[in-house]
């Protein structure tokens, strides 16, 4: 397993995704605050985060990180490091669920194969934990044993919030200008059919014969992981921000103005019943609850985005 051993100043920024979005102008202090982040029922407490940054921008040798100046925290830096510990907290609320836990066993391959001399070995064994706790090859073996959700359990987590799934099924309007897309909206208002006005008004090409869809390899859904990496995060935001049954606000992409829906339940239950059948279940439960309202964090440190799965500045 190669990809075990990557640098760990590479392993933090990917996994929290949002190394684009930092600035490094804000800061960030310790404080007496209670909890920097709540994952569920999973919280990031103060004094576990303090003692972690403090050795994150100690360690400017193994991770590349800026240091404190006068107690001030770079806030770039903070996120980074809060973003990484969100990644694990929602790995271990999903096994929390399931009764279950990453254990010493899921570790023990990629820890056999670090050299006696890599950096990582220098670091605390609690910083050394949460670093193996975010190698794929971990987090896979522990989610691996998750058990599938229910077909009623599943059906409920995606008529109150379809993201939550892990998946979702998209419809969506595509138009030049917001004018026409308040038109839209008022036509569906009116009772319109989505799919038959996709049709008709979505300059996408293949919404002729799509009715708008938007669909996976062989599935009418796609994985929350993949929008996230290959759709306009614009649009993606409006996919989250739209309502499980009716269908959102005007939202503007790099492609022009859209309307989004989320495909009833009864017509594409199957196969987001289908997407937790197998072991990738407990993973898919991960992407959905990083996805949906299931991570809130103390807006000193920023707001969680769900777009890029990591922490950004207000405002």
């Amino acid at each position: 397993m190669p990809h075990a051993l990557r640098s760990p100043r590479l392993i933090i920024g990917t996994v929290a995704t949002i190394a684009a979005a930092l600035t490094l102008t804000s800061c960030a202090t310790f404080t007496e605050a209670d909890a920097v982040a709540t994952i569920g029922s999973t919280t990031i407490d103060q004094e576990t985060f303090d003692r972690l940054l403090a050795e994150y921008l100690d360690r400017g040798d193994v991770f590349g990180t800026l240091p404190a100046i006068d107690g001030e925290v770079p806030g770039g830096e903070a996120r980074r490091l809060l973003g990484a510990l969100i990644q694990v907290a929602a790995t271990d609320e999903v096994l929390d669920r399931a009764g279950e836990t990453i254990t010493d066993a899921d570790r023990a391959p990629v820890d056999a194969e670090l050299p006696a001399e890599h950096p990582w070995r220098s670091l605390s064994s609690e910083f050394l934990d949460v670093i193996l706790s975010l190698q794929q090859s971990v987090r896979g073996a522990a989610l691996a044993r998750v058990a599938t959700p229910s077909a009623e359990d599943v059906e409920a987590m995606y008529r109150m919030s379809p993201e939550s799934t892990g998946v979702v099924c998209l419809r969506h309007i595509l138009v030049d200008t917001e004018i026409e897309a308040d038109e839209i909206v008022e036509l569906l208002e009116s009772g319109a059919d989505f799919a038959n006005l996709a049709a008709e008004r979505s300059t996408e090409p293949i919404a002729v014969t799509s009715g708008g869809a938007l669909v996976g390899n062989g599935s009418r859904c796609l994985p929350v992981a993949q929008i996230n990496q290959t759709f306009d995060p614009l649009f993606v935001a409006g996919a989250y921000a739209a309502p499980p049954a009716g269908w959102s606000d005007p939202v503007e992409s790099s492609f022009g103005w859209h309307i989004i829906m989320h495909r009833p339940f009864d017509e594409v239950g199957e196969d987001v019943i289908a997407v937790h059948s197998g072991s990738d279940s407990g993973g898919f439960l991960v992407d959905g609850l990083l996805a949906s309202s299931g991570v809130r964090i103390d807006p000193r440190y920023g707001t969680w985005d769900p777009v890029s799965s990591g922490v950004v500045p207000i405002g």
